[in-house]
């Protein structure tokens, strides 16, 4: 059995071969690894393979990599960003520069559509990449995330402090919505903008997927049509897993 982990700035998801099949997703905060984790991993079947795709590169990952190994015997292995791979062309002028976490959504998304596409991961931070029908990136932007923007204004202004606030359509009446309402149009407005040059770029068809732990926020408020998938991460790194055995 083979475990597949994905380790954000904000959150640590897992799901072992059967549950990403079947659309099971784990997730706890990656504040506290490898605490957070041992709870739920010592209840789990010990896995034969841990594939890994992380941004984080100090010492809570190491933290981590000791603790499989302790418990486990096993020696993680970790995703890396490439040129070219599974039908995909890296569109950045330093490859590696593309991290790993955009790459493997990349390649799942490939495997879902043909179509040119654009592809939201909502995360701590947003990415928006953009794909054509002939599998090459054609680059992308990166925002602050949704809770991000939010916490910039706090620590970067003297706005008075406020408590949870709605997204509305578009004009707020208090303080806490307009922060909210800000960030939401932000995204959305920039979505659509990227979605309209790719399309003018590209013509024809053109699709849209959202994946990431603010995904579910995006969707409801993207006018967009487009797809909804979690954990393009995970499958983007069982992809990779599976094509370099």
């Amino acid at each position: 059995m083979r475990l597949y982990v994905d380790i954000g700035n904000t959150a640590i998801k897992w799901a072992n071969e059967v549950e990403l099949q079947t659309g099971v997703l784990h997730q706890v905060s990656s504040g506290g690894l490898p605490a957070a984790i041992e709870g739920a991993w010592l209840k789990i079947q010990k896995p034969d393979e841990v594939h890994i795709a992380s941004v984080l590169q100090h010492q809570v990952l190491l933290n981590l990599v000791d603790w499989i190994q302790r418990h486990w015997q096993i020696a993680p292995r970790f995703a890396q960003t490439k040129q070219d791979e599974l039908g995909v062309t890296n569109g950045y002028r330093q490859p590696t520069q593309l991290g790993v976490d955009r790459w493997l959504v990349l390649l799942a998304a490939r495997m879902l559509s043909l179509d040119p596409l654009i592809i939201v991961d909502c995360g701590s931070a947003t990415t928006v990449d953009a794909m054509d029908a002939d599998g090459r990136h054609l680059g992308g932007i990166i925002l602050p995330g949704l809770k991000l923007f939010a916490s910039c204004l706090r620590q970067n202004t003297d706005i008075p402090p406020y408590g949870a606030g709605e997204i509305m359509n578009c004009f707020a009446t208090d303080t806490a919505a307009g922060v909210n309402t800000g960030a939401m149009l932000a995204h959305t407005a920039t979505i659509e903008k990227l979605y309209q040059n790719l399309q003018l770029r590209c013509g024809g068809e053109i699709g849209c997927l959202v994946t990431g732990g603010g995904a579910g926020l995006l969707s409801r408020h993207l006018e967009l049509t487009h797809g909804l998938v979690p954990d393009l991460v995970l499958q983007g790194l069982a992809l990779q897993s599976a094509h370099a055995q």
